[in-house]
């Protein structure tokens, strides 16, 4: 569905955690503009005076009319124009209901709005409504591409500086620079601190086994299925995490839908439980030739899936409602819940089917 003026004024920009770039930050002041009693013979050689000698200067579409304080009252294209009389004013032609931005708004917002509008540029004003330069629509999807590209870098529990203006002129140029030119330093700097909360998460499931050690060493076989289990729980989370971020990024996921969205997830994560737990279960009675290990088996898929699912979209949720970037912290996060409450649910129907039971 198209966005219609009102609905981009009126929406507020989304923030995922950590510094955002602004529009002002992107824009450009090359632009043309004259005011409404400015005919459009002077309008054109208003274009005529702008001619870019350099070839990378910005291609202008549009002039955009103010009033004598500056202020942004409409827009002309240059179509509207040539097919006009050069004597008519230029406010014979223009359309007042004008999308634009204010500076200070977020461009990754910005690049989402109007995305269905297929302008070339956007004028961009200043808090009293003074047009102060325009936002060429390819520099808000070099935003987009930029801020996805640092996402999947933060999920994967890299520390990413933050990203500039200068940064958005190649994205993957700026990707491995980060990656491979910086110091030593600056390397272990952006690598490490997600790294040692996904220690932790290491250090805890080891606990998880020492728990049930009686239970380890009573039945062995059931050491073969533990990354089995763990494995499959570490893909439903990556994926559901994947899942979200794209999800917020795009603008699909927000505070009116979000609950619905991880309900869903969570059936997803369910019906997938139920399927490749069946799979695993079979195999386990074939291969062991005991039913009590099938069922642990299929339990432990099914019960792990739901957990990873749900907080593959819970946790980034939360993480993102205090403001901090979801990408940078969730998938270290999400995969300690799910390793750990994975081999609890695991030991946890071990020690009851078989020790308990016997079955």
């Amino acid at each position: 569905m198209s966005a219609t003026p009102e609905d981009i004024m009126d929406e507020p920009p989304q923030e995922a955690g950590g510094y955002e770039l602004s529009v002002g930050e992107v824009m450009t002041t090359g632009y043309v503009s004259v005011t409404a009693e400015t005919s459009i013979a002077d309008a054109m050689d208003r274009f005529q005076e702008y001619a870019p000698d350099d070839p990378t200067r910005t291609t202008i579409y549009y002039t955009y009319v103010t009033d004598d304080d500056g202020r942004l009252v409409g827009v002309a294209s240059v179509r509207e124009m040539l097919a006009a009389s050069n004597g008519d004013p230029i406010s014979s032609i223009m359309t007042e209901e004008v999308v634009s931005f204010t500076e200070s708004a977020d461009a990754e917002q910005a690049a989402m709005d109007v995305g269905d509008l297929h302008y070339p540029a956007v004028p961009v004003v200043d808090d009293d409504g003074r047009l102060v330069g325009i936002v060429r629509s390819e520099r808000l999807v070099d935003v987009m591409e930029a801020e996805s590209s640092e996402d999947m870098l933060r999920m994967q529990g890299m520390n990413l500086p933050e990203l500039t203006a200068d940064d958005l002129t190649d994205v993957e140029e700026q990707r491995s620079r980060i990656m491979l030119d910086a110091s030593i330093k600056d390397i272990l700097t952006i690598r490490v601190p997600w790294l040692l909360v996904a220690l932790v998460g290491g250090f805890l499931a080891g606990g998880v086994i020492g728990v049930y050690e009686e239970t380890l060493e009573a039945v062995v076989i059931l050491a073969f299925f533990i990354p089995v289990v763990m494995d499959m729980g570490g893909n439903v989370g990556t994926q559901s995490s994947t899942i979200f971020i794209r999800g917020v990024v795009l603008g699909h996921i927000d505070k009116s839908n979000v609950v619905r969205r991880i309900v869903k997830e969570t059936i997803v994560g369910a019906l997938i439980g139920l399927m490749v737990g069946a799979v695993a279960a079979v195999v386990a009675f074939l291969w062991i030739g005991r039913m009590d290990i099938a069922y642990v088996v299929f339990g432990s898929m099914l019960g792990t899936s739901i957990v990873a699912a749900l907080v593959g979209f819970l946790i980034p949720w939360l993480v993102y409602l205090i403001g901090q970037d979801p990408a940078a912290a969730s998938n270290p996060i999400v995969t300690t819940i799910k390793d750990v409450s994975g081999l609890l649910i695991y030991f946890g129907l071990a020690t009851f089917f078989v020790l308990e039971l016997g079955i």
